[in-house]
Formats: structure tokens, C-alpha cells, sequence
């Protein structure tokens, strides 16, 4: 049987838009470039499963606990990364007594972007790493600092100093790890920001601390070493950068 020259996600958008009424069979095999006797028989009764070859090792619902997971874990900021999702199909198909026909019963990298293709509410980000203390800030805590800050303004009749964008700071902290994670976590699909709670030791990154002003002028960063003695190599450089940078022992 020949292979389709179409992608499954243009077929799935056809089948969609016909099912919804957005389009006509005709208009939809037009539209995608999928012959319009494939879009009749997917929307037909003797349609019954597209994936080839064998069906997969877990069921429909056993793998939508899966995912389920994975979303809820990325939510949490412990996203899973490819090899908890090997391991955990490994041991519960062990703990269950289930066939296993995995390579030294562990599911290989086959199984793995099968599993993705099968569940599009998922896809590999990189996580920016946020420690166990930024997670327990609440929105509330945020909003309570500004209110709390402009009480303080008000009293000593400063609260003009809001005006004033040369007067406004904004500063943000990033930091670079030394032994940065390589690999990709998994995410819901669309999410703007994945984080991962760093289980690490905070030093081991250096810290670059970054400020502006309302107006647009730039502060000279501050950089925070996690050494109780600079190398001589950081000495060196610190000398060569000058005045345009602040850098700082955290040993």
C-alpha cells in the first residue's frame, strides 16, 4: 500500500472542518490536498484505527493516565523528561506482570515519539530552572509589596518619585548554570513559561544580576561567584571589565 503523501495533521484539520460543518467533503479535499475519498472513509463506520503496525503496549486509557500525569507534574514544576516516562511504563509493566516486548524491557526511543504523536497536548521544552523558595511567592504577595511600598511613598511624602521614570528601577536575577540539564522536559502543549524547581545547591551558578530604569538607562550588572576566593583568571577579568560590572563572592 502506498504511503500518503499528506501530514496526519492536515488530514486531522480536513476531518474536523467537516465534522463541524466549517466545509464540505469536496471543499476540505480541495483545501488540504487529501483525496476526498480518504476524508469519506475516515468520517465512515469501517473506519476503525489509523496507526500502523502493531497497536500500542498500553491502552487508550492507561496512556491518557500517562499524559495526565505528565501535565500535572509540569504544572507542579516537576516536569518529567523522557527517561521517567521509560522508566515508569518499565515498572508498571513489571508490577502488573504485563508482556513486555522491549528491548532489555525498556521502551525505546520508537515507543517514546509514538507516544508524543498519539498525545499532541504534550511536546519537549527547555525548563528554566527556579529555586524552592521563588515558587512559594504568591500573586497576592506581589501585589501586597507594591501596595506596602507606596504606603511607605506616601508617608514621607515622597510618592512624586513615581513620576519620575529616572527614579524607577526595575532589577532581575539570572543565573547561569555550571552544570546545565541538557535534556528536555515535557510540557502541555502552548504553555508560555516551563519551569523546574532546582533541586541543586544554589551555588552552583554564577549569578548575573540585571537593572534598568523606567526611562531606558541601563545599570552595570552585578555578578555573584559562588567562590570564597576569585580564580585568578576572574581577577584578570574583572580588571579588564572595569567600572561596568560589580562582582561579588557568595562562598
Amino acid at each position: 500500500m502506498p504511503k500518503e503523501r499528506y501530514k496526519p495533521e492536515a488530514l486531522q484539520a480536513a476531518l474536523n472542518d467537516v465534522k463541524n460543518g466549517l466545509l464540505s467533503k469536496k471543499a476540505a479535499s480541495k483545501k488540504y490536498g487529501i483525496p476526498r475519498a480518504t476524508i469519506q472513509f475516515r468520517l465512515s463506520s469501517k473506519f476503525t484505527r489509523a496507526e500502523r503496525g502493531p497497536p500500542p503496549i498500553l491502552s487508550k486509557e492507561e496512556e491518557d493516565l500517562l499524559e495526565k500525569w505528565i501535565i500535572d507534574c509540569s504544572k507542579k514544576g516537576f516536569p518529567r523528561r523522557k527517561e521517567d516516562i521509560q522508566l515508569s511504563v518499565q515498572e508498571f509493566l513489571t508490577q502488573n506482570n504485563r508482556p513486555n516486548p522491549f528491548k532489555e524491557s525498556l521502551p525505546g526511543i520508537g515507543w517514546y515519539q509514538a507516544f508524543l504523536r498519539r498525545h499532541p497536548k504534550i511536546t519537549q521544552r527547555t525548563a528554566e530552572a527556579v529555586t524552592a523558595a521563588s515558587t512559594c511567592v504568591s500573586e497576592m504577595d506581589i501585589k501586597n509589596w507594591f501596595s506596602n511600598i507606596e504606603s511607605v511613598l506616601s508617608e514621607e511624602n515622597v510618592l512624586d518619585i513615581l513620576k519620575n521614570p529616572d527614579r524607577i528601577f526595575n532589577g532581575d536575577e539570572t543565573n547561569f548554570q555550571m552544570c546545565p540539564k541538557n535534556s528536555k522536559v515535557l510540557a502541555p502543549l502552548g504553555s508560555k513559561n516551563v519551569y523546574e524547581i532546582d533541586k541543586g545547591k544554589a551555588k552552583s551558578a554564577v549569578t548575573a544580576m540585571f537593572t534598568f530604569s523606567a526611562s531606558g538607562k541601563v545599570v552595570p550588572p552585578m555578578l555573584i561567584y559562588p567562590y570564597q576566593r576569585l580564580p585568578s583568571a576572574i581577577v584578570i577579568l574583572s580588571q579588564t571589565i572595569g567600572a561596568s560590572a560589580t562582582v561579588i563572592m557568595a562562598g
